[in-house]
């Protein structure tokens, strides 16, 4: 917001001067009256409303009103009052508005979103070409929980104006709108305009986003930028058991391509992390199985089945045929001392 000329400048008068105008006189005859030309009188200028004259002249008139009003409201009735006196004076009217601009902002502070609303669609009604409250009435219309509306205004700012701090704030609000398309446009720019220790939250979830879509390299693409930064450690101001149960999802996304692509042993690497951030994940456990058999590790893959058996779920009887499969070929075809393992297996998990 330019800031109003508060110096009295030196005001120049400009002398007109005025050429004297000659006339002949014709004679009619010898007694005929001289005829002269009437020249009208100068007519005075309007000075433009937003000259510089006019607007240093009327921001001081703005000035003497907010200090003149100590009362918020009646300030920016008066402000508004001014407004509809002067509604020509467009570089006034802007000022004017930041000025009002502050009891709005002090409506919304102390959560009185409807009249903050009242008051900005008030000074509209005024001056329809304003655009000063912009950001106001996203905050409002955000305050009063009308999302969409907010990331309407949010949008339009956007377009005008592209800015990291915009596509978080429409990142926000679309995220309580659960837009998942705009989610992505805002999420993707947010990924690239901020460093991943700051972003991460926004990665995951443009992951996450891409994995129920069946976009599989995409999501691996942000479960990837996450992990190489935090698999290892917890962010700032993270609880553990919130990041762990994050890592465990990344994790046996990377496991599942990597088992899919057949590197058996960077997906028994990655699946023993999603154990170790997971233990109950039952899927984990059964294709470590999977690995270590398709790696000739028949006797190794015995333990990751059973676990994956006792914790009983949509795996547990694949898990269990497997299981006994490999250990019967380990055992010339007998089943005595599995249920030690099944026993430990259940010990290890804490299963009783």
């Amino acid at each position: 917001m330019t800031s109003p000329l508060r110096t009295k400048a030196l005001i120049t008068l400009i002398g007109i001067c005025l050429g004297v105008f000659t006339w002949q006189v014709r004679f009619a005859g010898a007694h005929a009256p001289a005829q002269k030309t009437v020249v009208p009188p100068p007519q005075k200028e309007e000075i433009p409303p937003d000259s510089d004259y006019m607007y240093r002249k009327d921001a001081a008139t703005l000035d003497e009103i907010k200090a003149k009003e100590t009362d918020p409201q009646k300030r920016a009735d008066a402000l508004l009052a001014w407004v509809k006196a002067h509604p020509k004076a467009t570089r006034a009217i802007t000022y004017a508005a930041s000025y009002y601009g502050e009891v709005v902002a002090g409506a919304l502070k102390a959560g009185d979103s409807q009249k903050a609303l009242a008051m900005i669609q008030a000074f509209k009604a005024a001056a329809p070409a304003e655009t000063f409250f912009a950001s106001l009435e996203m905050s409002a219309y955000y305050q009063a929980k009308n999302y969409a509306k907010a990331a309407e205004i949010g949008e339009k700012l956007y377009a005008e104006k592209p800015s990291t701090e915009m596509a978080n704030t429409l990142y926000v609000l679309y995220s309580a709108t659960n837009n998942p398309d705009k989610l992505l446009i805002y999420g993707e720019k947010l990924v690239v305009e901020v460093p991943i220790e700051k972003s991460f939250g926004v990665a995951l979830q443009v992951a996450q986003i891409y994995a129920q879509r069946k976009n599989t390299e995409k999501a691996l693409q942000y479960f990837s930028k996450v992990m190489d930064v935090y698999g290892d450690k917890v962010p700032a101001g993270v609880k553990e058991g919130d990041w762990n149960a994050a890592r465990a999802v990344a994790f046996s996304a990377l496991a599942g391509d990597s088992y899919a692509k057949k590197n058996y042993a960077k997906a028994i690497e990655l699946y023993d992390k999603v154990t170790k951030f997971s233990p109950m994940d039952e899927v984990a456990w059964f294709y470590i199985g999977m690995a270590k058999w398709q790696t000739k590790d028949q006797k190794g893959a015995i333990e990751p089945f059973a676990k994956a058996y006792v914790i009983g779920k949509s795996l547990a009887s694949k898990a269990k045929d497997n299981m006994e499969q490999l250990y019967k070929a380990e055992h010339n075809d007998s089943l005595d001392g599995l249920d030690a393992i099944v026993a430990r297996a259940k010990s290890d998990l804490g299963i009783r």
